[in-house]
């Protein structure tokens, strides 16, 4: 074994070397330790006397109880820890839960440290705060709870933090190192000050028997175990042993390179194994130290495979420059470690295995596809894992076809009773080829599910057919339904539709206009009209008419949402702008003027211009598409937005945020005067042409 060069002994950086799908990058240097960023000190040492001591515990005692006995009553229960973070945090417990919409820090006091908030059910979470430092949090009288309650009497919370545990691990979660370019391993350390380290190599010719994996993580004090294929401890060669110092930050991690080239000395065919440890002695009682293990490949070859009908294509590239490599022998291995073929790649650096050496079972099943490179670099694909980790992602959809898959189309979605229905479908295998010179049988059903129709259909050299099906005059409005069966194989697709009694469009319309605001004073904005017949041609000549109504914008500003603006006791009548009607040129092209004027100058919110225009088919049935653009008549605007719900009861505190915005959305400073009113409702009995009646009346 050798030891650890000097030169590398103690280098720590703050993210170095490449680990794919982990971290670092080609082309960096070493660098010293990073050191984080001075910080003003939070949080004090709290002393107590005795007296003081025996008071807290028996305050602690008494809130335990009334906790246990009286559910109904809103007390603060007890604080705990949360050290799994880069920073700790206190989450305070309630006996009831807590409103996320309250501000706490009004309630909570710790001084002169500021934390935030975090406000989950029954806890209230305080972050911002230090390892190895002391806090006494105040909760105040009157802290709320959701359902109203407050908090009888202040309490004084004792918080303390020790020392971070100590962790050690692998920066990132990849298992391939580049060989090129590549400065180390990354090792994450925190509040530990040397690691031992293990490293040893799987034979190529063992890979089959192993599962390449991220290996695992342990905190000081847990044991963890590896078994089976995660274990390569039964087939591996040990490399190097030693001890690397880390120049560690208290309770702040810390990233060490550990030169893993330099240790392997000759790279060879195969997979790696890293061992670390915690190199601080422990007592017997401490339990095991800190730890991690991961299989390393160290490599520049990358293999990408896809598996069909036909057989498994893959395709090796370099790590460094994403290039092929040709002439770069791939093995095909089963799972008894047998080589169910050997080919070199091309010039395209590709090879393809054939479905039959796929089609073996038990031990003779494919396992994995190995490449071995000229320098001694490894790359593997495992078989039998999933091919792509979906675990995280939705995973719905179509299910997956049979051995014959269909697709059928129609050339709209919508008849008349009466009309002719194109229908065409496309016959593939698994495969995606052509089911040519097929015998099947079309299916149609009505709405009600009873058969309607069947016809017998041969597929064309091409897997397709095409059919048109006449729908009775009588036919039945709602949801049709045609499938295609295939001789032998059964139903392979369908295609849905629906019979009602309607008129088809004949022109589609298309509006072109700028939809930025219309503020004052801008010049009358155009909207380009384009129409044109579905058969092609420009619908020239056409009548084109637009009506623009004037209306609150529901949602003016992106940056604040659910604002009201204006008064609250005011409202805006819509208005109708009539757009002076416009006939098509040959290129089926019109321009409408829209122009709101001074219509609505006094208007106290943002307002939008809801325009619709219409053109007319030469039949005289209107074809019609509209365009929304903002329109704003002040050069600012006042909004307000509660910070409470529904109703409020008595001596409870109501919130308001106040916003004052551009005509263009921006947030601008402003002086404003504001008043509350208490209106007071009276109601009374008043006597009308002899009947006595009920009346409400108000004073402000």
């Amino acid at each position: 074994m050798r030891e650890l060069p000097a030169t590398w002994t103690g280098l720590a950086i703050s993210a170095f070397a490449l680990l794919v799908s982990a971290c670092g990058g080609p082309g960096t240097t070493p660098s010293g330790p990073v050191a984080p960023a001075e910080m003003d000190p939070q949080g004090e040492v709290v002393e107590r006397s005795r007296s003081d001591q025996v008071a807290a515990e028996r305050r602690e005692r008494e809130r335990q109880r009334l906790a246990a006995t009286d559910e109904a009553r809103f007390a603060y229960i007890r604080y705990a820890p949360d050290l799994a973070g880069d920073a700790p945090r206190a989450c305070l417990w309630f006996s009831q839960a807590l409103n996320p919409e309250v501000d706490y820090s009004v309630y909570v006091d710790l001084g002169d440290v500021k934390p935030a908030f975090d406000v989950s059910g029954q806890s209230l979470c305080l972050d911002g705060l230090r390892f190895a430092s002391s806090y006494t949090a105040t909760l105040r009288e009157g802290l709320p709870a959701l359902s109203g309650a407050e908090l009888g009497r202040q309490e004084d919370v004792s918080i303390t933090f020790e020392d971070r545990p100590a962790y050690v691990g692998f920066r990132g979660a990849g298992v391939i190192l580049p060989r090129e370019n590549a400065d180390g391993l990354p090792v994450e350390t925190v509040n530990v000050d040397a690691v031992t380290v293990e490293v040893s190599r799987v034979d190529e010719r063992a890979l089959a028997f192993k599962s390449v994996t991220q290996g695992r993580e342990a905190a000081q004090g847990r044991y963890t175990y590896l078994y089976g294929e995660d274990d390569p401890r039964d087939v591996s060669e040990m490399l190097w042993t030693g001890t690397m110092e880390i120049e560690a930050v208290q309770n702040a991690p810390v990233v060490t390179v550990f030169p893993i080239q330099d240790v392997i000395d000759t790279l060879e065919p195969g997979a790696y194994f890293v061992e670390i440890k915690d190199a601080k002695p422990l007592g017997s009682r401490a339990g095991p130290p800190a730890s991690a293990r991961r299989w390393i490949m160290l490599t520049d070859l990358a293999l990408t495979a896809f598996l069909g009908e036909s057989g498994l294509d893959v395709t090796l590239r370099s790590l460094q420059d994403g290039d092929v490599l040709p002439n770069t022998p791939i093995q095909l291995i089963a799972q008894n470690n047998d080589v169910l073929a050997e080919v070199s790649t091309g010039v395209d650096g590709r090879v393809s295995f054939n479905a039959e050496l796929l089609a073996g079972t038990g031990n003779l099943a494919p396992k994995l596809v190995l490449a071995l490179g000229l320098k001694g670099d490894t790359a593997l694909l495992d078989l039998s894992r999933a091919p792509v980790d979906l675990s995280e992602f939705e995973t719905g959809g179509r299910r997956t076809p049979g051995n014959v898959d269909g697709y059928v189309y129609t050339e709209r979605g919508i008849y008349r009773p009466g009309e002719t229905v194109h229908l065409t479908a496309l016959i593939r295998d698994r495969a995606g080829r052509a089911l040519a010179e097929a015998d099947g049988t079309l299916v149609t059903y009505r709405p009600n599910g009873v058969e309607s129709e069947r016809t017998r259909i041969r597929l064309s050299s091409a897997g397709s057919v095409q059919h048109d099906l006449t729908l009775p005059r009588a036919a039945s409005r709602g949801r049709w339904q045609t499938e295609i069966e295939i001789d032998g194989v059964g139903r392979v697709g369908s295609v849905a539709y629906a019979v009602e009694d309607f008129v088809p469009q004949r022109i589609e319309v298309d509006l072109e206009t700028d939809e930025a605001p219309i503020l004052m004073g801008d010049a009358p904005r155009a909207i380009e009209v384009t129409s044109r017949f579905l058969y092609g041609a420009p619908g020239a000549g056409l009548v084109v008419q637009g009506q623009a109504r004037l209306e609150p914008d529901p949602s003016p500003f992106e940056t604040f949402e659910a604002f009201s603006w204006g008064r609250h006791d005011s409202w805006f009548n819509e208005r109708i702008i009539e757009l002076d009607d416009r006939t098509t040129d040959a290129t089926g092209q019109a321009t409408l003027r829209l122009s709101p004027g001074n219509r609505v100058a006094d208007a106290d919110r943002p307002l939008r211009l809801n325009t619709v225009v219409s053109v007319l088919e030469p039949g005289g049935r209107a074809v019609s598409e509209s365009v929304r653009i903002p329109y704003r008549s002040q050069p600012s605007y006042l909004g307000t937005r509660a910070k409470f719900e529904g109703r409020l009861s008595r001596e409870d505190t109501a919130r308001f945020e106040v916003a004052t915005v551009s005509d263009e959305g921006q947030p601008i400073s402003q002086t404003i005067a504001w008043r509350v009113l208490a209106i007071d409702f009276h109601y009374d009995w008043y006597r009308e042409n002899g009947t006595w009646r009920w009346r409400r009346s108000r004073t402000v």
